[in-house]
């Protein structure tokens, strides 16, 4: 059977479907017409791109529900038969649903509104009226109001506070009467008339920032950043876009050098009055938690630079006052780091109903587990215990005596995250979600029922209506996968091996060719993205982007592995701290490892033609195979590959301060171990790059020239961090099947 290429004209002709075979079987080099080898290849890496965006073709209900604040019924955005593309009510209590409008309707009023058709987004992001009568969204720039009994369509001005609320970074006030604006580097108050009641204007260098829980429950106050980068490194920006060179300058804290500083400011909005709430001069990140369900104090989370320390805060927005609630030290590894700061801080604290108590996170007891804390600092109890983490707390009762939270607590999965009630006053865990994979729960004000979105790697994604009292569940939407046939999609072959220790269980997935034969010996690739920030094997349907970019390559003819080795998050805190502070020690390691375990009951796996590919951080991993295993990696990619010595959150809290571990940065560098490389390596960099900065591609090819080791580069001008189209991933793409041939 042959990949289809969806091109203008349809799918391919016969002739091409013969040149396509030959393609995919016979070495590009071998064919004796050029032409016929250049377009062959063309429709290979047609195909290859077209797998990597697998997930567009993919119809699904992608924009989060959202529960009406009385009776248990929630509003979604369909985007699936047989309701089409429109709103709908759903009522868990009568396991019923109904669009707001059907979609005929919807799309003839928009219609009418326009005087053409226009096409709905497929996000269909909206909000609820404040009174929770209708939803607002917008569409092709203008915003609209749907009523939920009138079904009637009203257009609102731009400057209504529902309007403004839809763009991202504004904050809608409790009683949806005003709304806080991002304006630029400035921020401003606009009341129900469009007039600004309050406005601060910054600069680049000093400039305003609101955070997601502004305002105060009751809307009397409104929390804002002022952050100052004047004291920060820059990195210089070069526009080569004419003969006359231009150079920006962008804020950039490496290792080592002054972070910027953020000092929190409350508005009072009917005074219009702005107050300052002053810490010390320690250099730290900031974030803010939220309130207290009084307003009477504002919660802040500060980290320290190393990571060691985290502090909860709370500030009297009257007065600034600052006093410490409580701390989380560790001296010996970190609190928090990377992942913390990408957003596993925002499950750190959750304030209970009651205002008297709050629940926090914390590993240490070695996973990462529920405390119950009242405000004084003092520790109530611990609610949830045993040898595996909770991810998340998603919903506390409206009684405070239970929570439900998201964690990995089933023996032999140890990556299902499923949701669980804990009662606070203590006991076992009460498994909510019948079915394994990944959840995604968005529980209702009750409490007494959650929108639980989920899929196993294997099983597309389904949205289930669950009852959190036992009652019958219902199933109201699932994916719309038929697309994924015509690219042959198939899940990935998951694996269980042992680490380089030879005793922790490692988990990943091997990716195969859509005419895979067992028969041949494939060229395989490591698709990596190590060290201690995030996972990437897929344990949902869809999966990370890096499990995207493995499934794509593997089309080419290739088996492509991602795996998560020691040291990334999600399971216990040792397994985390493999490799603090030496980071680049451990990782390749356990790759090397798994491959061999892999293929030794794999014989199709060749591994005598083995890369290793990666981006960002995994560029760095990608060059670390490639100069720590040369003999085992024939070829390696490493795009926008960063390293130990650029962003301080990246590294510090991982590492330690350099002044502190000097040992652990040079043992993690890979300009240090240039004169090692033996394979084919390319390096790609967009020169614009402001988070992986290009100076450690510049640095690693100066390494590579003074060893006298050949390599190939390639400079994307004007490119951020992920540059755009797809020219890099048919780079990639170009450099394995050159490098590392086809199936033989």
């Amino acid at each position: 059977m042959t990949p289809p290429l969806l091109r203008s004209g349809g799918l391919l002709s016969r002739v091409r479907i013969a040149l396509l075979l030959a393609g995919l079987t016979v070495p590009c080099m071998a064919m004796a017409d050029g032409a016929q080898a250049r377009e062959t290849l063309q429709e290979r890496l047609d195909f290859s791109e077209a797998s990597l965006h697998w997930v567009d073709r993919i119809r699904d209900t992608f924009t989060p529900p959202q529960w009406l604040p009385e009776g248990e019924r929630f509003v979604y955005g369909s985007r699936t038969e047989p309701l089409g593309e429109t709103w709908v009510l759903v009522d868990a209590q009568r396991r019923t649903q109904q669009p707001l409008l059907d979609a005929e309707s919807l799309r003839s009023q928009l219609t009418q509104v326009f005087g053409r058709p226009v096409p709905l987004p497929v996000a269909m992001r909206f909000t609820l009226t404040a009174d929770a009568k209708a939803i607002v969204f917008a569409v092709q720039g203008r915003t609209f109001s749907l009523g939920l009994s009138d079904k009637r369509l009203v257009a609102f001005e731009p400057t209504h506070p529902s309007a403004l609320s839809l763009v991202p970074g504004n904050i809608l006030s409790p009683d949806g009467g005003a709304v806080a604006v991002q304006r630029d580097t400035g921020f401003a108050v606009v009341d129900a008339k469009g007039a600004t009641r309050l406005e601060r204007t910054g600069t680049e260098d000093a400039p305003w920032r609101l955070p997601e829980a502004a305002w105060s429950p009751q809307g009397r106050y409104v929390a804002v950043w002022h952050d100052d980068m004047r004291g920060m490194h820059r990195i210089p920006l070069v526009d080569y876009g004419s003969a006359l060179e231009k150079v920006t300058w962008a804020p950039y804290s490496k290792v080592g050098t002054p972070l910027m500083r953020s000092e929190l400011h409350f508005v009072t909005v009917e005074m219009g009055q702005v107050t300052p709430a002053p810490g010390d001069s320690t250099e730290r990140y900031d974030w803010f938690a939220g309130w207290r369900p009084d307003g009477g104090e504002a919660l802040v989370l500060q980290l320290s630079r190393d990571g060691k320390r985290l502090d909860l805060v709370a500030v009297e927005p009257a007065t600034g006052k600052r006093r410490r609630v409580l701390r989380e030290e560790r001296k010996d590894t970190f609190v928090g780091a990377l992942d913390f700061a990408a957003g596993g801080w925002a499950q750190q604290v959750k304030p209970l109903p009651d205002n008297q108590h709050f629940l926090w996170m914390s590993e240490r007891d070695g996973w990462r587990h529920v405390y119950l804390y009242d405000y004084s600092g003092r520790l109530v109890r611990q609610v949830t215990r045993g040898a595996f983490p909770v991810h998340a707390v998603v919903g506390v009762s409206p009684k405070s005596d239970a929570c439900f939270v998201l964690a990995s607590a089933e023996p032999g999965a140890p990556y299902d995250r499923l949701v669980y009630r804990a009662a606070i006053p203590g006991g076992a865990l009460k498994r909510l979600s019948p079915e394994p994979g990944m959840h995604r729960p968005v529980l209702s004000p009750s409490t007494r029922y959650f929108v639980d979105g989920h899929s196993t790697r294997e099983q597309p994604r389904v949205w289930d209506v669950t009852s959190t009292e036992g009652r019958p569940s219902f199933r109201y939407a699932k994916a719309d996968t038929s697309a994924l046939a015509e690219l042959h999609y198939t899940p990935p072959e998951g694996i269980t091996v042992k680490a380089a220790d030879g005793v922790t269980p490692l988990y990943g997935v091997l990716y195969k060719p859509w005419n895979f034969d067992a028969k041949k010996r494939y060229p395989v690739i490591d698709v990596i993205y190590a060290g201690p920030f995030t996972t990437m094997v897929p344990w949902g349907y869809v999966g990370s982007y890096e499990s995207r970019i493995a499934h794509s390559l593997a089309q080419l003819g290739f088996i492509a592995m991602v795996l998560d080795g020691r040291g990334t998050p999600g399971r216990s805190k040792a397994f985390q701290d493999v490799n603090y502070g030496r980071v680049g020690q451990t990782e390749i390691p356990d790759h090397v490892t798994a491959l061999k375990q892999a293929a030794a009951s794999r014989p199709y796996m060749d591994l005598e033609r083995v890369g290793i590919h990666g981006h960002s951080w995994g560029g760095y991993f990608a060059l670390r195979g490639m100069l720590t295993a040369p003999e085992f990696f024939k070829a390696g990619y490493a795009g926008a590959p960063g390293a130990l010595t650029e962003e301080a959150i990246i590294n510090e809290p991982n590492m330690g301060l350099l002044s502190e571990n000097p040992e652990g940065y040079a043992a993690g560098s890979n300009e240090a171990l240039a004169d090692k490389l033996q394979g084919a390596l390319k390096l790609m960099h967009g020169t614009s790059d402001v988070n992986a900065s290009l100076s450690t591609t510049m640095r690693m090819a100066q390494a590579l020239v003074r060893a006298n080791k050949h390599f190939d580069l390639l400079l994307m001008p004007g490119e951020g961090h992920s540059p755009e189209g797809r020219y890099c991933q048919d780079d990639v793409r170009r450099f394995f099947l050159r490098e590392l041939g086809e199936p033989r």
